[in-house]
């Protein structure tokens, strides 16, 4: 800003001292025309006599001048013949007289030290002789010096106003960064729901900044709580099934009966592996939620994989006496073919254990528009989520109370939400009217 303002005050200053020479040099070019017509006219006497009377300029000076600034008292006059000798006036009172006599017709101006400036204008006459007129000018001088006056100021105002605009910014920006400084303080003290005060009027980088930082904050509590609830879930759901196979085991070595013991290491491999079953269901909900499987997404049809599933889980449907309808479209989505298999194989498997016998179970894939991205729906005839519970039912280790009691671990809606999450992509629980439908929707993903 300050270069700039320097550049405009330099060529302000040079097209106004440009102007102010035109305008001398114009003066006493009209005077010099005026004197050689009378000159012509009047002949050259009176031309002589009408230059005697003109004033030394070594006495007069811009204050003297008339009201109107043309500074006509203080030009001094002067004659030379052609051959350089003075007819009127003093040579030594003109500035650069030799150069002027050698090259007549010039227009010469000589500041000098006083800071005074001398215009000098030569002209041939008519008999071949040179008249002279010089003019001092003080105007020259203090227009310069009150440009430049005006330049200091205004660059005096505008390194004020930076400075205020800088002080300014420097505030906001520190007064920013101490909200940060302060949330991340309370967030390593523990106060989880700590958050950096946002303003409405904050429509800039650090609004943006703020926001991105709160989300953070929301995710990494989020995230947190959710290992908290499960790690108190595990511990809660693994010690009964490693107690009981602890009793199993601990029961067969004191009984004799071959058959009772056989029972009893049944019994345990079965307390054994719905452990494993959980910790299984707890790394797949893990890779789901840290988003760990994002490097291996590709480009698939899940209405192949639909329909692979579909055929997958048909026998254990057909063996309680039920029935999948399949109804599928080709949708190309970016995805984890693998885990998206265990979420919707999960979903199917939940359909078949809580649906009675005789039931007609329904799987679809369509693509909804090109804003909402496809879905998969899952269908069943079951008991249903009442909608008050439903955001309890996707949490992980959370098993509602219903009349059959089926066995599992509470980790297929979790693990399904996960997953949709992973996707972009949301898990929706609705009443099917009876039974429950659940519609698996993925975001719009561009290829890594």
């Amino acid at each position: 800003m300050v270069a700039s303002f320097i550049a405009g005050y330099a060529w302000l200053n040079l097209s106004m001292l440009q102007l102010h020479d035109r305008e001398m040099f114009g003066g006493i070019l009209r005077e010099a025309s005026i004197r050689d017509h009378f000159d012509r006219t009047a002949g050259r006497d009176e031309f002589l006599r009408s230059l005697s009377f003109q004033r030394d300029p070594t006495v007069t000076r811009q204050a003297e001048a008339p009201p109107s600034g043309l500074l006509q008292a203080s030009r001094y006059r002067a004659i030379f013949a052609p051959d350089g000798k003075t007819i009127i006036g003093d040579p030594t009172k003109i500035p650069g007289i030799r150069s002027i006599l050698e090259s007549p017709g010039q227009q010469l101006r000589f500041p000098l030290e006083s800071g005074v400036t001398v215009y000098v204008v030569s002209m041939r006459l008519s008999d071949g002789s040179v008249m002279v007129i010089s003019q001092e000018d003080l105007s020259r001088h203090e227009i310069a010096r009150g440009l430049g006056r005006a330049a200091l100021l205004g660059i005096l105002m505008v390194l004020l106003v930076g400075v205020i605009t800088i002080m300014a910014l420097n505030r906001f920006v520190l007064d920013h960064v101490r909200n940060l400084s302060d949330t991340a303080k309370q967030i390593l003290r523990g106060q989880m729901t700590a958050r950096v005060p946002t303003l409405p009027q904050r429509l800039d980088a650090m609004g943006t900044l703020t926001a991105t930082f709160n989300e953070m904050l929301d995710q990494n509590e989020a995230l947190v709580s959710g290992m908290r609830t499960v790690t108190e879930s595990l511990a809660h759901d693994l010690r009964a099934p490693l107690m009981r196979a602890r009793r199993s085991i601990e029961a067969a070595r004191n009984t004799e009966d071959a058959t009772a013991r056989a029972n009893l290491h049944d019994e345990a491999d079965a307390e054994v592996e719905r452990a494993l079953q959980t910790f299984n269901s707890l790394v797949d909900l893990a890779r789901a939620e840290a988003g760990l499987s994002r490097d291996a997404m590709e480009s698939f049809d899940l209405g192949v994989l639909a329909t692979d599933l579909t055929e997958l889980f048909e026998p254990l449907a057909e063996e309680r006496g039920q029935r999948i309808e399949c109804s599928v479209s080709t949708v190309t989505v970016i995805g984890h073919e693998q885990i998206l298999k265990q979420a919707i194989g999960n979903l199917i498997e939940n359909a078949i254990k809580y649906s009675p016998s005789g039931s007609e179970l329904k799987v679809a894939v369509r693509d909804q528009s090109v804003d909402a991205g496809p879905e998969i729906i899952v269908q069943d005839r079951g008991p249903g989520i009442p909608q008050n519970a439903r955001e309890q039912a996707v949490r992980p280790f959370v098993r509602l109370e219903n009349p059959s009691r089926q066995p599992g671990s509470g980790m297929g809606l979790a693990i399904a939400a996960a997953v949709a999450r992973l996707h972009h992509g949301r898990l929706v629980l609705e009443s099917a009217d009876p039974g429950l439908r659940v519609r698996l929707q993925f975001g719009r993903l561009k290829p890594a």
